[in-house]
């Protein structure tokens, strides 16, 4: 059973935030939507939604979400008009999306946005849009089940083979085998075995989820 950051309550006002702020820097004030994804994990916006911070899930507009992205992006305030109208665009629902599956996941939105990017995102909005969540998080879910895992990529740039990992890490090969090959859910592991994965590796624990 999959422990979420915060409370379903929240999941509603915090998915319409992100969304609305999305919409507004694609659509009323003409940013790439790629550039401003990456500005809005950099900020550090994205990990406090993440971590459940009720200041931002319930507490700012997608307006003001965005405000903060640039400004602690850019070093100086944003001024922008506010909007009044969201119509339900894409771009609106690849934020809104986002949101929700990231709290369904437990996933970063760097990790999802790794394996599903921006671009194809806003690709799946025709045939999920109207779609029950649940299928959307099935397609998602998919997605990540057809890539290759985090630690396979950490480990092959590291150059290292799964018995090699094995001995520095004392993970038994089996088992890092299962987690590669994803019949077993690395998200789902003791932290005292992704501890020493990353130690291994020489990477953060997060580095190796998604």
């Amino acid at each position: 059973m999959m422990t979420h950051a915060y409370s379903q309550l929240y999941l509603s006002k915090a998915s319409r935030a992100v969304g609305n702020m999305l919409h507004d820097a694609v659509l009323e004030f003409g940013m790439d939507g790629v550039d401003f994804m990456e500005r809005f994990i950099q900020s550090g916006v994205a990990e406090q939604i993440e971590n459940g911070n009720p200041k931002y899930l319930a507490g700012k507009s997608g307006m003001e979400l965005l405000m903060e992205v640039m400004e602690k992006t850019t070093g100086s305030p944003y001024k922008a008009a506010l909007v009044e109208n969201y119509d339900r665009s894409d771009v609106y629902w690849a934020g809104w999306m986002l949101t929700h599956y990231q709290w369904y996941s437990g996933r970063t939105f760097r990790s999802i946005l790794d394996t599903i990017p921006y671009k194809e995102l806003i690709g799946l909005y025709g045939t999920l849009h109207e779609a029950d969540i649940q299928k959307s998080y099935e397609v998602m879910d998919a997605h990540f089940a057809a890539g290759e895992s985090q630690l396979k990529a950490v480990r092959k740039k590291c150059g290292l083979t799964q018995e090699m990992l094995a001995s520095e890490s004392g993970v038994p090969v089996n088992t890092i085998r299962a987690y590669e090959r994803k019949s077993k859910d690395l998200n789902k592991a003791q932290a005292d075995i992704l501890m020493r994965l990353a130690r291994a590796l020489q990477c953060e624990m997060t580095d190796l989820l998604g």
